[in-house]
């Protein structure tokens, strides 16, 4: 069953309504003496979601849902998965975590970890207009440890920064969430997935000093992660994502249904249309992916990965999904 699609763009106001917020793009920097800053560079973003073996029914019930669970820990409810979006003093942050199941088995809540991860790289980047990417997810993740509030989780990560200014965007990804990088409607760059063996990715982990086993947790760190810096382009789109989506939608599938929807796209369109664009484009790339995970006969890029490493495994695989897709554009082009 389709749990409701939730959606929000980027709102520098959190008692705006979502209609008004929609057009928020980042302003050009009143600084003259910046490089670039007459024509600096515009981001349109939005994201979209959906929880696994979350419906309306069981949300009105509760049924099987943990005591730990029923409360939500997020600003919305994305299953374990986490994402944030903000302006900048720069530009925009954006970011996504996917919070390791396993450790519900033990009555821990995985969403509270990527959630406070999540919560820290928007507060750190809102801070400081010198951090990169890696900077932010590593000042996130040393607050998270050192606030105590997380006693045990684990959890992945991709952060991208974009500056308004030069367009040079910066990304940290560790683990096995992911993104794109479109342009000229070719995919110019798909991050790699970082993974110990298969279906064991990267990821930070707090572990109490008493609990048992302690040493057999994987415990990797912001360092860890691959780093990469691009220079952004008119037009550009970056579609990022947790595992949910990319375990279930090729790069090229998703490259398909961008250009699909640039192709509506006109050198004259206003701001408000762009949005619109980038809105649709979400809610379409995370609807797709929800579709094709309850596929039982699709070889999915996770059936594919499992096939490898012998397993029989065929069809989509289910799980949280969340993606944003932001949409680049330079104003000295306009």
């Amino acid at each position: 069953m389709y749990s409701t699609l939730h959606a929000t763009p980027v709102a520098a106001n959190k008692q705006q309504t979502a209609a008004t917020a929609a057009k928020n793009t980042i302003p050009d920097d009143d600084d003259a003496s910046e490089p670039h800053a007459k024509h600096g560079f515009d981001f349109f973003v939005y994201a979209a979601w959906h929880p696994k073996n979350r419906s309306a029914r069981q949300r009105r019930a509760n049924v099987n849902i943990p005591y730990w669970k029923q409360k939500q820990v997020g600003k919305v409810d994305a299953g374990e998965d986490a994402f944030f979006q903000t302006c900048t003093p720069s530009g925009l942050a954006l970011g996504v975590a996917d919070g390791v199941g396993g450790w519900s088995e033990v009555g821990v809540d995985p969403a509270l970890f990527s959630w406070t991860l999540m919560n820290n790289a928007a507060s750190a980047a809102k801070a400081d207009k010198q951090l990169d990417a890696h900077n932010i997810l590593d000042v996130a993740f040393d607050r998270l440890v050192q606030d105590g509030k997380v006693q045990a989780g684990s959890s992945t990560a991709c952060i991208l920064n974009l500056c308004k200014t030069t367009g040079k965007m910066t990304t940290c990804n560790l683990g096995d969430s992911a993104f794109l990088l479109i342009r000229d409607q070719k995919v110019v760059y798909e991050s790699p997935s970082q993974q110990h063996y298969f279906n064991c990715p990267y990821q930070l982990t707090v572990v109490p000093e008493t609990y048992p086993d302690r040493d057999l947790y994987v415990t990797d760190m912001p360092k860890d992660g691959d780093q990469k810096s691009f220079f952004l382009k008119d037009g550009d789109v970056i579609v990022l994502a947790t595992d949910g989506y990319f375990d279930n939608v090729y790069a090229q599938e998703t490259l398909a249904m961008v250009n699909h929807e640039l192709d509506a796209l006109s050198p004259d369109d206003d701001d408000e249309t762009r949005l619109a664009l980038v809105r649709r484009l979400s809610k379409t790339l995370t609807d797709t992916a929800k579709r094709l995970s309850l596929d039982p006969k699709r070889l999915s890029p996770w059936a594919k990965g499992a096939q490898a490493h012998g397993s029989s495994y065929l069809g989509g695989k289910v799980d949280d999904i969340v993606c944003l897709v932001t949409l680049v554009r330079n104003g000295a082009t306009a």
